[in-house]
């Protein structure tokens, strides 16, 4: 038993999120496109040095396809994101959904970004992506 209470100890604590909940750092998942899809899809748009991400893993709202699944119990724990040269790389981590978690996405701020001209895709899990936008910075 005291095994078992140690481990838990460990994950939460390797997890660095004291405030996150165990259940949902045991079944947070870096979702791949076709979960994305799934729950009516995603998309992007700048707006001054801001790239809104919207997207609903509750599966309740059509963003640019329907969804073909509803998630009464899932949340977003994070919206990831890189910037590669001229590629921003955005991935979608969820989990159970806990207390102050949301089922939709957010922004990204884009202010330290240099100006350029950017392509954004979506980062499955296995490196592939799936292409979202093309964005300017001024």
């Amino acid at each position: 038993m005291k095994s078992l209470i140690a481990l838990i100890v460990a994950t939460v604590a390797l997890a660095g999120n004291l405030d996150a909940g165990l259940p949902g750092l045991l079944t947070k998942k870096h979702q791949d496109w076709s979960f994305i899809e799934s729950v009516g899809g995603m998309k992007v748009a700048l707006v001054d040095k801001t790239l809104a991400v919207e997207c609903d893993v509750s599966g309740l709202k059509t963003i640019t396809v329907k969804p073909t699944m509803v998630n009464s119990g899932m949340g977003v724990r994070q919206l990831k994101y890189s910037r590669s040269k001229n590629s921003i790389r955005i991935s979608l981590i969820t989990s159970v959904l806990e207390k102050g978690m949301k089922t939709r996405t957010g922004s990204i701020d884009l202010a330290n970004y240099p100006p350029g001209t950017y392509s954004v895709v979506y980062l499955n899990p296995d490196g592939t992506t799936h292409p979202l936008s093309v964005v300017t910075l001024p």
